[in-house]
């Protein structure tokens, strides 16, 4: 298939290609509104990502991103689902329309309906009623040195009293030609079901990564969710937990890491809507060299819920005095039925009484600064249960200390 850039695309020729691929018609008519949709939008209003760098329109959508899923025999036996997306349309095409699209705005903004309108592939996650997924599932996106444009999307169906843990990876060398990544990941944890989510970003040079990433719990579910972002030139990251069901809970950490020459934002949002749900946010971040770090987090308690308790929390650390972290908490109550909410936010060098102590007791002062850092990412790293990607992630920040 030739590939053109979005410059030269149409939504007949979308729409054209949708159906060559043997793509049912309402996910053909999806794909041209939102085409229509980008074609005609302007660019979002982000002030703190910097999009200068790269023209979306001279790149051309690839289907050369390299996925990979990896599901235990065991589970296939319980009749837990993963499969590529494109595959699942032909086995799970209902559930498929009825839950794409409908966590991740597909219409937002120009971003977030080019993803709509040409993602290419992905994973699609189902587990059934009951059945506990005990082996992790992971899901790996790569690019090859010239990626161009991918649009991968994760979806993932947890019915009721199901339990599973999903791992998400982006992963690539660093590329001569900018690139961009635009995923989607949309989480769907139905009543009394527990999932474990890891999503872990490490693009090479070169990549900007803009993704949206949603998950909605239903009555009683309980999320556990990991974001690391360590790569990329650019990343802004949407992503969001609507806590829609009556005793809802999710634990969320982070951590980021801005090396010299990334700007690495991350927009993450707890929203209440139930009653009785509980939320709790930690993410760490880590600024060296000239690096640029954004957290623009929110709380939003909806009119609806009731006896809401909820907690956010961000922490820096700077490694050089050219680094650049901003953090930007929020609290938005439209309820007067709240048990608990706050926000804190800490922002710091390394504390040079603690590395004189480390040093005093013959840590040298480049091995202390490696403690230190990786201590202060312990709560992330720690909730990640495949030792082979801990040592992988925890062998990228020390590189970049």
């Amino acid at each position: 298939m030739t590939l053109l850039t979005l410059k030269e695309l149409t939504a007949d020729i979308i729409g054209e290609r949708a159906k060559v691929a043997g793509e049912p018609h309402w996910l053909v008519e999806r794909r041209r509104e939102a085409w229509a949709h980008f074609a005609q939008a302007g660019p979002p209003e982000w002030r703190r990502t910097d999009l200068s760098g790269i023209d979306p329109t001279a790149l051309a959508p690839s289907s050369d991103t390299l996925v990979t899923i990896e599901l235990d025999a065991s589970l296939e036996r319980l009749g837990v689902v993963a499969k590529p997306l494109r595959a699942a349309l032909t086995s799970h095409e209902a559930l498929i329309q009825r839950y794409l699209d409908t966590a991740v705005a597909p219409l937002e903004h120009k971003f977030s309906a080019l993803r709509a309108a040409l993602w290419q592939d992905g994973a699609f996650i189902f587990v059934p009623k009951d059945v506990a997924a005990e082996m992790p599932i992971r899901v790996r996106y790569h690019l090859p040195p010239i990626g161009h444009t991918t649009l991968p999307r994760t979806l993932v169906i947890a019915e009721a009293h199901s339990s599973l843990t999903l791992i998400e990876e982006f992963s690539s060398p660093d590329q001569s030609v900018p690139s961009l990544a635009a995923p989607i990941s949309e989480i769907f944890a139905g009543p009394g079901s527990s999932v474990r989510f890891i999503s872990a970003q490490r693009w090479g040079n070169g990549v900007y990564h803009i993704a949206g990433q949603k998950a909605v719990l239903e009555q009683d579910a309980n999320l556990e969710w990991t974001s690391i972002g360590l790569g990329a030139k650019v990343q802004h990251i949407e992503a969001e937990t609507t806590l829609k069901g009556n005793g809802s809970q999710v634990n969320w950490y982070g951590a980021t890491f801005a090396g010299s020459d990334q700007l690495l934002l991350t927009g993450p949002w707890l929203r209440h809507v139930g009653h009785r749900a509980e939320s709790f946010m930690q993410f760490k971040t880590v600024v060296n060299g000239n690096g640029y770090s954004v957290f623009d987090g929110m709380i939003k308690i909806e009119h609806e819920s009731a006896a809401t308790s909820t907690r956010l929390e961000e922490h820096a650390l700077h490694l050089s005095p050219q680094a650049r972290n901003d953090s930007i908490p929020g609290l938005k109550i439209d309820t007067n039925s709240v048990l608990k909410g706050g926000h804190a936010s800490t922002s710091g060098d390394v504390d040079e009484e603690q590395l004189f102590y480390m040093q005093a007791r013959g840590i040298s002062k480049t091995e202390a600064k490696r403690m230190i850092v990786m201590g202060f990412f312990s709560p992330a790293l720690d909730s990640i249960p495949v030792e082979s990607l801990r040592e992988e992630l925890e062998a990228t920040i020390e590189s970049k200390i």
